[in-house]
């Protein structure tokens, strides 16, 4: 079922964690730290932990595996599949949030994706992203968890 506006609201809210999309790609692509991955999604589509992931991220997932020969039935079950997450929302980013995001390119040298990520943590006030992109740890006030770690 799918959460009313109000509820996401209140869920990127609560969120504790920006879920970065290397997590889904883990999972989706079965690559080698899939298992991890997998436990910790498992965790944020019972609810046991709160957190976010940005539009933009479900696109880059979705262009990603269409070009690792995912067809359409798959790119579907892995979209549906994020509205049976109780402890997920997603972040829609405005052209104000992308704009404001190549400032965090130029400060901290991050590529396009991960300085719209940033922006959507500093706008919602988490300072932590499960990542496995190490791009991140160079970014003061964030803090970067492994998948691993939350098991």
């Amino acid at each position: 079922m799918k959460p009313e506006r109000s509820e996401q609201s209140k869920l990127s809210r609560e969120a504790e964690f920006l879920i970065d999309a290397n997590i889904f790609l883990e999972v989706e692509l079965g690559q080698r730290k899939a298992y991890p991955c997998e436990e910790v999604l498992r965790k944020f589509h019972r609810g046991d932990l709160k957190g976010m992931a940005l539009d933009f991220a479900v696109d880059t997932i979705v262009i990603i595996m269409e070009n690792y020969g995912k067809k359409y039935n798959e790119i579907r079950t892995f979209l549906s599949s994020l509205l049976g997450y109780k402890g997920l929302s997603i972040h829609f980013s405005t052209l104000l949030d992308r704009i404001m995001a190549t400032t965090y390119m130029k400060n901290f040298g991050l590529d396009f994706d991960d300085a719209l990520a940033l922006r959507a943590m500093k706008e919602n006030g988490i300072v932590n992203i499960i990542s496995h992109d190490k791009d991140f740890d160079k970014v003061p006030d964030v803090k970067r968890v492994t998948p691993e770690s939350l098991l």
